[in-house]
């Protein structure tokens, strides 16, 4: 590329990150009507909360506003409730999004995952206290909690905890000893209701609660939203996750608020029963999408939004179908390819630093940068591309099976000392498959070379560095990831904007997760240098065009993920339920991948052509790629007070 374009790129990807990180930080605060404050929260036994504060300008001790506490699912953080936060917060409700406990900056918490959800809410009840006691412009009888997933299951425990509360006083005041004996004087009653603090609740992507046991300790509005594509609806009542036909699970929550001799044979998705003044307000709400989806549905938020000013009794002033977040998302992506734009000039600028420049590539290396163009080697390059993502989609299935054995505590929610991720290490199982196969590759292409004489020499490979060569790439991998993330950094402290898509994204972290970061590096590194030798050297075709070279390259490295996805996705959309079930998080986590990969492939071929060797770019994704995942799903550190 020529200095010249290359110079237009750096001045692209710039604008692109500024323009994302203005517009996506100004319509995320309904351009400036919503204030976003960090928070971090100490809670009980040393542990703490991190998230943000979507607080209305309005709001104020004397303006006093409701408030909805959303939690995220299982391996994700507070960055994948931003949709509900930024339309919620519009319509003059305050949104606290949180990290779970053992999630993005949250701390770890005493208990195991599971039972932290069934205890705490994984924090989401402290928070209810937090808020309840601390925020003066909080209307105290309008709180309510939502989330996703596991938010969902952490919404029906905080409910029941408030629930159980309300009932439990509620029986003592009917005892014959108590303040009015058997009738329930006006104070009892205050009491109680003083008690449950939760006014409403919506469980997203999580039904199975639905039954007659926890509508018995629930006393509050209650919305459920399930889609009818959800990956783990195999195990509702009716096997599907269809409620239209009166399925249990939405037929026990409409009736949880008749009496006996009232009760429904049949109820409406959709339709609104019950009367939000006395917290008997019940919907069922089935939308046809997909698990994840539900981060990304129109539909899902607006029937939150409808959900809580029903509750709530809020006047409609702006229309469930005027939603911003969804520009919000195509901002912060327009920033999140720029990020990744950036990478090259910038390797391009460093690589100009005197300290560096014995690292750029020299004439004589531009020599073994030649592909051949023989009938053999171009047999060599369809055959084994089409390997490498044929066996990279065995590979997703070996690692499913291979991660319960090897990593069998992380997998069953357990806390450990190293390799505290459980995703992470179901991938790196994946990487280091796929970091064979690669190696299989290259044995069977030496064996090629060497028939038709002409082995293939450490230069030829790219590999050829030497070890002050090496320290220095290391160095310059480094500054690029610094100044990688750096901007990823600056983004959040200036406007709170962060860089993603659906639930791909690159966010900020706490140095702790630098050890954790450490753990996984060098098994990354392997793949990433595997898939750098393959990419570059191995399985590089001799297309004329080296744009239509890059993208082959790139394609070849996430078809595997695509096959597993589709295989997965068509079976759920034409029988009702996904091919794999049980495990049907492992498919799905793999998801951002597809983009993730792609760019590696990008990375890796455009940093050789800078270098003449494999070493920087396989550094530079390790470094970066590797931080992304880490930054972006659950860690299972044992807490230490």
């Amino acid at each position: 590329m020529e200095k010249k374009s290359i110079r237009r790129l750096f001045v692209v990807s710039i604008f692109m990150i500024i323009v994302s990180v203005c517009l996506s930080g100004f319509l995320q605060t309904s351009f400036g009507k919503t204030e976003i404050i960090n928070f971090k929260v100490p809670t009980e036994n040393g542990q703490w909360l991190s998230g943000q504060l979507y607080k209305p300008k309005q709001s104020s001790a004397e303006n006093k506003v409701p408030l909805v506490i959303t939690e995220h699912g299982y391996l994700n953080n507070k960055h994948m409730q931003n949709v509900n936060a930024v339309e919620l917060s519009r319509r003059g409700i305050a949104v606290l999004t949180f990290d779970a406990y053992y999630h993005g900056k949250s701390s770890s918490a005493s208990e195991s995952v599971m039972e932290a959800v069934v205890t705490n809410g994984e924090g989401m009840i402290p928070l209810v206290e937090f808020a309840y006691h601390n925020l003066d412009y909080i209307d105290n009888n309008q709180i309510g909690v939502m989330g996703h997933s596991m938010g969902g299951m952490s919404t029906w425990m905080t409910l029941m905890h408030y629930g159980s509360q309300y009932y439990t006083a509620m029986e003592k005041a009917k005892t014959p000893d108590s303040e009015g004996g058997e009738e329930i004087t006006d104070r009892e009653l205050e009491y109680a209701n003083s008690l449950n603090k939760v006014a409403a609740g919506l469980p997203i992507g999580n039904i199975r609660l639905s039954n007659e046991e926890a509508f018995s300790q629930i006393h509050a509005n209650l919305g459920i939203i399930y889609g009818q594509f959800d990956e783990g609806n195999y195990d509702l009542s009716q096997g599907n996750g269809d409620l239209s036909n009166n399925a249990f699970e939405g037929l026990v929550a409409v009736n949880s608020i008749f009496p006996e001799d009232e009760q429904q044979s049949s109820f409406a998705v959709g339709k609104y029963y019950g009367n939000a003044e006395n917290q008997t307000l019940r919907v069922v709400h089935n939308p046809k999408q997909t698990h994840e989806w539900a981060h990304f549905s129109k539909e899902t938020v607006a029937e939150t939004v409808d959900f809580f000013s029903h509750s709530f009794g809020l006047p409609t002033k702006i229309k469930n179908t005027n939603q911003l977040w969804i520009w919000k998302e195509l901002f912060s992506f327009i920033g999140l390819l720029g990020i990744f734009l950036l990478i090259y000039p910038v390797s391009y600028y460093l690589l100009e630093i005197p300290y560096f420049q014995q690292l750029k590539l020299t004439k004589e290396q531009k020599g073994t940068m030649q592909t051949g163009k023989s009938n053999k080697q171009t047999r060599f390059f369809w055959i084994s591309w089409m390997l490498s993502w044929l066996l990279s989609a065995v590979g997703v299935i070996v690692a499913l099976n291979l991660d319960r054995f090897i990593f069998k505590s992380t997998s069953n929610f357990m806390s450990v000392k190293w390799f505290p991720q459980p995703i992470t290490n179901y991938i790196m199982i994946w990487a280091i498959f796929n970091s064979l196969v690669g190696l299989a590759l290259v044995i069977w292409r030496y064996r090629l070379e060497k028939r038709n004489n002409t082995e293939l020499s450490i230069d030829h490979l790219g590999l050829k560095i030497g070890l002050n060569h090496l320290m220095k790439t290391l160095i310059l991998a480094l500054c690029i990831f610094g100044i990688f993330f750096t901007v990823v950094f600056l983004a959040e402290y200036i406007l709170n904007a962060n860089f993603k898509l659906w639930i791909l994204g690159v966010f900020t972290f706490h140095s702790d997760k630098f050890l954790v970061w450490m753990n996984y590096l060098p098994f990354f590194f392997i793949f990433y240098l595997t898939n750098a030798l393959f990419i570059n050297k191995l399985s590089f075709s001799n297309i004329k065009s080296d744009k239509v070279n890059m993208i082959v390259a790139g394609f070849g490295n996430v078809l595997g993920i695509l096959l597993i996805n589709g295989i997965q996705y068509a079976v759920l959309f034409m029988t009702g339920n996904s091919f794999w079930q049980e495990t049907r998080l492992y498919p799905m986590v793999l998801l951002p991948f597809i983009f993730l990969l792609f760019a590696a492939a990008m990375i890796s071929r455009s940093l050789y052509k800078l270098t003449g060797n494999i070493w920087l770019g396989a550094m530079v994704n390790t470094l970066i790629i590797t931080m992304i995942g880490l930054a972006n799903t659950a860690t299972l550190v044992s807490f230490q007070n």
